[in-house]
C-alpha cells in the first residue's frame, strides 16, 4: 500500500513539474529570405513563403536531424505570421532585427574602429542583426546585391557575419520597404537576361517617378549610371581565305 501511495506521489509530482515548467517566451524575427513555411518539419513542401525581411512571432523551436547527414541536428523555429497562420521555417532563415542602410555603412572585421574596414554598403541595402556587443552590431545581408559596394570583390564577399556601427540605417518598416523595392528592381536591373533587365528598369523608373521613396536618388543614380557606360563594340573577325 505504501508503494501505491509513494508511486502516486511520484507520479503527481513529476505532473506538477511538467506543468510548472518554464514555457519558450514569444520573440520577434524577421525572414532573412523568402524563406519556406512548412505544415510540419518533416513536410516535404512549403505550404507558404515569407517575404524578405517579414516580421513573424516565434512560438518555440526544435531540433530535427539534418536530412543531409542524420549525426547533426538543424534548428526549426515554429512562427506565426501577421495573419495568423502557423508553421515552421529553418532557424537559420531568421534573425532579431531588420534595417535598411540610408547612408554609406561601414563594414569591419572585428568590432572595432582599429579593424580592417571590409565593405562600405550603399544606402537601400536591407540588412539584419545576428549579434550586439556594446556600440557594435554583427551584420548579416543574405542576398548578395553587392552593386556599386566599395571594395575588392573578395572583400565584399564576406561582409556577412562582420561588425558595424549601425549610424546609417533605419529600423522603419516602411523604409525597410522601400529597401526591399528598390533591391528587387536593381538584381533584376543588373541581371544579364533581356527580360528581367527591362522588367527591373522599369521598377527604377517607377520608383524614380513616384518619388515617395527615401532610395530615389539611389534608382536615379543606378539608371543614370547605366545609361553613361561606354558601350564596348565586338570588333569584326575578318574572314581569311
Amino acid at each position: 500500500m505504501c508503494a501505491i501511495v509513494l508511486a502516486a506521489a511520484i507520479a503527481c509530482g513529476k505532473k506538477k513539474s511538467l506543468e510548472e515548467a518554464p514555457k519558450a517566451q514569444a520573440r520577434i524575427a524577421f525572414s532573412v529570405y523568402q524563406a519556406g513555411l512548412f505544415d510540419s518539419v518533416d513536410a516535404k513542401k512549403a505550404s507558404e513563403w515569407l517575404n524578405r525581411a517579414e516580421m513573424v512571432t516565434v512560438l518555440d523551436s526544435v531540433n530535427v536531424p539534418d536530412a543531409k547527414d542524420p549525426k547533426k541536428s538543424r534548428s526549426w523555429s515554429k512562427i506565426e505570421r501577421t495573419t495568423g497562420k502557423q508553421g515552421f521555417v529553418d532557424s537559420a532563415n531568421l534573425e532579431s532585427k531588420a534595417f535598411v542602410t540610408v547612408g554609406p555603412l561601414e563594414v569591419f572585421n572585428i568590432n572595432q574602429a582599429s579593424g580592417k574596414k571590409v565593405a562600405t554598403v550603399p544606402a537601400g541595402q536591407v540588412g539584419f542583426v545576428v549579434e550586439e556587443k556594446g556600440d557594435w552590431v554583427k551584420v548579416r545581408f543574405g542576398y548578395k546585391v553587392y552593386e556599386k559596394w566599395s571594395g575588392a570583390a573578395d572583400a565584399i564577399k564576406w561582409a556577412d557575419g562582420k561588425w558595424a556601427q549601425l549610424s546609417q540605417v533605419s529600423y522603419d518598416p516602411a523604409a525597410i520597404g522601400q529597401g526591399i523595392e528598390l533591391e528587387t528592381a536593381m538584381r533584376k536591373y543588373l541581371d544579364p537576361d533581356a527580360a528581367k533587365k527591362a522588367a527591373g528598369q522599369k521598377e527604377l523608373e517607377k520608383i524614380v517617378s513616384e518619388g515617395t521613396s527615401q532610395f530615389v536618388d539611389v534608382a536615379r543614380s543606378v539608371l543614370e549610371s547605366a545609361q553613361a557606360a561606354p558601350v564596348v563594340e565586338t570588333p569584326a573577325v575578318e574572314n581569311t581565305p
